[in-house]
C-alpha cells in the first residue's frame, strides 16, 4: 500500500478557517477531518479565496449555513 493510499484512509488534521456564529470572526483551528466515505475522494487545496457571495452567506442569519471554500 503506498503512503498515499494510507493517508487516504486515515484521520487528518487540517487548518480551516471557522466562524462559529453568524457574523462572528473567522478563526484559524485545527479540525480533524475523517477518511472519505465510499464515493468520495480528498483534495489537498493550496490556495483558496472568498468572493462576495461567501461573505454574504458568512454574515447572513441564516442558520445552517455552510460557507465553501472552493479551490
Amino acid at each position: 500500500m503506498s503512503s498515499s493510499s494510507l493517508k487516504q484512509s486515515q484521520v487528518i488534521t487540517c487548518k480551516a478557517a471557522v466562524a462559529w456564529g453568524s457574523g462572528q470572526p473567522l478563526v484559524m483551528e485545527e479540525v480533524e477531518v475523517s477518511p472519505p466515505q465510499p464515493m468520495e475522494i480528498r483534495v489537498k487545496v493550496v490556495a483558496t479565496s472568498l468572493c462576495r457571495t461567501d461573505i454574504t452567506a458568512w454574515e447572513s442569519q441564516v442558520r445552517g449555513t455552510l460557507i465553501s471554500l472552493d479551490a
